[in-house]
């Protein structure tokens, strides 16, 4: 027992030697080779620094400078060829007044003080004896003041404070000379999203661009560096280091993979696992508090079908205890695209707002609305409601209610569709049934379809500056009949 006690104090003393023999080597921005970026559209971003060291063989502290100050520390991870990391810590302690005064209390500063009448500066010594909220309490040799009136002069930099957020890693070296060490962590505070324009060229065309907006809120500068954009709902949960992984398999994969890449911006895509990837064409730098904007996309030829839609707001249910009578309501104004090449489009579309304009009589462009473009994949379906026509109006009522049974009903509906416009439209309108409720179509003056077990539809045509009437008798079935 005796000699494990001595054993433990030799490898105590061995420890203790290693810290102290191993010196501080600074790593900052001038010794970057390389930056890389994977920018998540959900606020995160993935990033590679790789720079440059001339490092003995043995034992060092690198001290990693400028990196992100949302830095996620468990996501770290730090590799070199012949380095092996021993303890790493992230030091967001920065150089600010209130971090040297709280990291000076004990120590004896100098002090000034201005007088007034004499216009001199008297200087003093006094020893700050606490600093909470920032109002220190310094001792001096006459005693001790909790409100001083003049300042403080510090004649260094505390231990431990740093200009720049920093992750100090403690390692061993191998071998000596310049060797190439990368930093991967995961950071919050990036993110980009995108914004589509659509121009109405006609009434089947459009012309629809994208751009991309990067913003950068981590805190620090990221000057030429490659980045990537990637789509898609990436979860995250605690512990987030797995993240640094998939991240890593992100960039080796756009190191080797063969990209479809747009003529009009340069930007290339690809699918990635279950997500999309965006390369852009160049090298960029992302200033911190910068939005950047790029162009991803560019067509001028696409595809679409106007519709217009309306939800009935009538309640119909066995008994009908709801809504049965509605006045004037607009349909909705909906764009409908689909996803392929031969309609004009045929790439991944990464999800954002679309904003609609078109050319009035006059050749004045206006905005005429936007909605919320969900991801769409290539030969998906999308459907934008962008506001409700102004001249196209409906109004419905149930027109009678005839009891059979306990279980059964039948009512009789009208609906009056009122079209001011000079050209002809159509109304896609939908009637839903509650969910407790069977029921049929007995008899309509317009067909329509049944959409699903809740939903009948009719396409409804009414010519420029005309009235139609949608008339229907539909039997309903109680299903519950123990709730009445």
């Amino acid at each position: 027992m005796k000699t494990f006690g001595c054993c433990c104090s030799v490898i105590s003393a061995l420890m203790l030697t290693t810290n102290l023999c191993a010196a501080e080597t600074k790593i900052d921005l001038s010794a970057r080779n390389n930056l890389h970026l994977s920018i998540y559209n959900s606020g995160f971003a993935f990033v590679s620094d790789s720079r440059t060291a001339n490092l003995d063989k043995g034992l060092h502290q690198i001290a990693f400078e400028g990196v992100s100050s949302e830095l996620m520390p468990e996501t770290a991870m730090i590799q070199g060829e012949g380095l092996s990391v021993l303890e790493q810590n992230y030091n967001y302690n920065l150089i600010t007044p209130q971090n040297i005064l709280e990291n000076s209390v004990g120590k004896k500063v100098k002090t000034a003080l201005y007088n007034e009448k004499t216009g001199e500066v008297q200087y003093d010594e006094a020893v700050i004896l606490e600093a909470s909220h920032g109002n220190p309490v310094l001792e001096f040799d006459y005693g001790i003041e909790t409100s001083f009136p003049g300042r403080i002069i510090y004649s260094e930099i505390p231990a431990g404070l740093r200009q720049e957020p920093t992750l100090v890693i403690d390692a061993k070296v191998q071998k000596s000379g310049h060797q190439n060490v990368e930093l991967d962590y995961i950071s919050n505070g990036l993110n980009w999203k995108t914004d589509y324009v659509a121009e109405v060229k006609s009434d089947k065309r459009l012309k629809l661009k994208s751009l991309v907006s990067l913003s950068n809120e981590s805190g620090i500068d990221y000057k030429d560096a490659t980045v990537q954009l990637i789509s898609g709902n990436v979860q995250r949960t605690a512990p987030q280091a797995p993240r640094v992984y998939m991240a890593r398999a992100v960039k080796a994969m756009a190191n080797d993979a063969v990209m479809m890449e747009s003529a009009a911006s340069g930007i290339s895509q690809e699918s990635f696992a279950d997500y999309y990837l965006y390369t852009l064409p160049q090298k960029t730098s992302l200033l911190n508090k910068q939005t950047k904007q790029v162009s991803l996309m560019d067509k001028d030829n696409v595809e679409y079908t106007k519709e217009y839609q309306l939800e009935s707001p009538l309640y119909l249910s066995y008994a009908s205890r709801g809504l049965n009578q509605y006045e004037r309501q607009h349909p909705s104004i909906t764009y409908k695209l689909e996803n392929k090449k031969e309609l004009g489009l045929g790439e991944a579309l990464p999800n954002g707002t679309v904003r609609f304009f078109e050319e009035d009589s006059k050749g004045n462009m206006q905005f005429i609305g936007e909605a919320f473009l969900p991801m769409l994949p290539i030969n998906e379906k999308a459907e934008l409601t962008i506001g409700t026509a102004f001249d196209i109006t409906i109004s419905g009522k149930v027109t009678d209610s005839k009891v059979l049974s306990k279980d059964k009903q039948i009512i009789k509906v009208t609906q009056t569709f009122n079209n001011a416009k000079d050209e002809e439209v159509e109304v896609l309108y939908r009637q839903n049934f509650a969910g407790n409720t069977g029921w049929t179509i007995s008899s309509e003056n317009i067909k329509g379809k049944k959409k699903n077990n809740t939903t009948q539809e009719w396409l409804i045509t009414i010519p420029a500056q005309q009235s139609m009437e949608l008339s229907y008798e539909a039997t309903l079935n109680n299903l519950n009949p123990q709730n009445n």
